[in-house]
This record gives C-alpha cells, structure tokens and sequence, in this order.
C-alpha cells in the first residue's frame, strides 16, 4: 500500500501528507454480507469512522482498501465509496484484480474517493480520476490525474487557489 500512496501522492495538484498503516485492517465480519459474499460499503466506511474517530475529527481523510468486494444497496458492486460526512472511504480490490492492472486502478481509485472526501463530484472529462466508472474498461480509460477543472476545484475547496 505504501506504493499505492507514493504514486498516488504524484497526482495530487495540493501537497498532502499519507499515512500508511504497516498493519492490514480487517472489516468487520458484521459489515460481510454472506449471501452476496460481499462486504456493505457504508457500514464498512462507518466501522472505520468508530475506529478512527479521534483522527476523523481532526479532518484527516481516511481512504481505507479492502481486499475483498464491496457494495450498496441498489448496485451490483461498487470498486469504492467516499462518506464525505464521515471523513472515511473504501476501495475494494476484488473487481480491480484483473490483468495484472491491481496497482495502477487502485491507485486512480483511491484518488477517486478522496476526490470526493475533498468535495468533488464525477467528472464528464473521461480521462479525468474522478470520472464515473461502472466497468473496469472505464476504470482503465481515465487517467490517474485530475483534469484541469477538477483540480482548479480541489485548490479552491482547500483554500489554496
């Protein structure tokens, strides 16, 4: 994961600091749902927001990966989810394993959720980081980068432009 986060800081057009955890955290079994074999997404994000509460409310954003699948009611799957009130997202790793591709769509991936943790919403630049992917083909179409616009918003939602 340290991989992850060193590529992914290079995107970022705002400095940031990553804090990388030397431990895999584990979901709570509460949160598996085992007739989809899934874990629910949200209660994953809200078990990590208990368990890190005292950062959460210091405005440190927590973008947790979970090596499994993930959903929400109403969809099928999802490769990630942000809970901007909460401070907290997930990315799931078992749609994102294909091909050899793990690293490189996590990392656009983590950058998605925390695109949306820093106030950003989808994007129609398909080549952007925060563009809607329902396919992995969608995943591996955009890029790792924020596209001008969004990155004029994140400066600007962080005071910084």
């Amino acid at each position: 994961m340290l991989r992850v986060a060193r590529e992914a800081s290079k995107y970022l057009p705002v400095d940031g600091e990553w804090l990388v955890s030397p431990e895999k955290l584990e979901p709570p079994m509460k949160a598996f749902n085992w007739s989809r074999m899934q874990f629910r997404a949200d209660e994953v994000n809200y078990s990590i927001y208990n368990g890190f509460r005292g950062l959460a409310s210091e405005g440190v954003k927590i973008v947790a990966v979970v090596w499994g699948d993930g959903y929400v009611e109403g969809m099928n799957f999802v490769f990630g989810l942000a809970t901007p009130e909460l401070g907290v997202a997930t990315v799931y790793t078992r749609r994102l394993e294909s091909e050899g591709k793990l690293e490189e769509r996590l990392v656009k991936e983590v950058l998605h959720e925390l695109g949306h943790l820093l106030g950003l919403g989808h994007c129609n630049n398909k080549k952007c980081v925060m563009s809607f992917s329902l396919t992995l083909a969608e995943v591996d179409e955009k890029g790792p980068g924020f596209c001008s616009e969004c990155s004029i918003r994140l400066a600007r939602a962080l005071g910084r432009g």
